[in-house]
């Protein structure tokens, strides 16, 4: 078999087995359901297969079958479906899932924001780029902290795996990569009545990343400056502070605050 990995679908193949089994040993997947995104010609798979109690693998390139049915004749507890995970309904599972997965790119933040929103979802173990790694991992007062940051630490613990050099894939891609832990937290940092605000106005704080945090919101929320001046010297914070010096806890906090509609 002689498959060509397809630009439009972000394929780079990783056949490293070390690596590997490592991602599936540091993921505690063992006796689990697995949800895997992308599984291409299977080198992951096969690993996952021989961990877990089950894994339903979504690939949308239907050219590799030909690899992926050859693992699922050794692997009983493997499904493969033809479909594009963001558009899968994983609310037919019943069972606790725990994603695995080398993401395309492409889709890094669509298939995040997925994860995150999907209640039945536990834990997740991505290979993305690097740079959207440190992103993700990113403290205030850094360059690369923003909303996304903010909103994925605020809904679970995240950390590195491993990094992994470019030169692991076929073909090569021009970025090293990394492997980023997510685990669901099991208790909210805020009240469930106060989660859109918080996320509301995390969002709306880093519109435009060089403004204020008073002139962010105005222009999100129309109250007057004076108003939200007032707010945050009340609260303990300068009226020209920006979003980046603002950490998960002082966001948690000014949301508890926040009295307009």
């Amino acid at each position: 078999m002689n498959h060509q990995a397809k630009k439009k679908y972000g394929q780079n193949f990783i056949r490293d087995k070390n690596l590997l089994m490592k991602i599936v040993r540091d993921s505690n997947i063992e006796n689990k359901f697995v949800i895997e995104v992308g599984p291409g010609q299977g080198a992951l798979t096969t690993f996952l297969a021989s961990s877990a109690k089950k894994v339903v693998a979504y690939e949308i390139d239907q050219s590799l079958k030909p690899y992926l049915d050859q693992i699922k004749e050794k692997h009983k507890n493997l499904d493969i479906i033809y479909e594009d995970f963001l558009e899968a309904d994983l609310t037919q599972y019943t069972e606790e899932l725990h994603v695995v997965a080398n993401v395309p790119y492409y889709i890094t933040t669509p298939i995040l924001f997925k994860i995150l929103e999907k209640e039945n979802i536990r834990t997740a173990s991505l290979m993305i780029q690097k740079e959207v790694c440190d992103r993700l991992l990113a403290k205030p007062n850094s360059k690369q902290y923003n909303a996304l940051s903010i909103i994925l630490q605020y809904q679970a613990y995240v950390s590195k795996m491993m990094d992994v050099k470019r030169q692991l894939f076929f073909p090569v891609p021009n970025v090293d990569s990394a492997v980023i832990r997510i685990v669901k937290r099991d208790v909210p940092l805020i009240e469930k009545h106060k989660e859109l605000v918080f996320i509301s106005l995390v969002k709306e704080a880093f519109k435009q990343k060089r403004k204020t945090l008073v002139n962010n919101w105005y222009e999100a929320y129309h109250i007057n400056k004076p108003e939200l001046e007032s707010f945050l010297k009340l609260n303990g914070y300068s009226v020209d502070i920006r979003a980046e010096a603002l950490s998960i806890d002082d966001f948690v906090k000014l949301a508890r605050m926040w009295q307009y509609d």
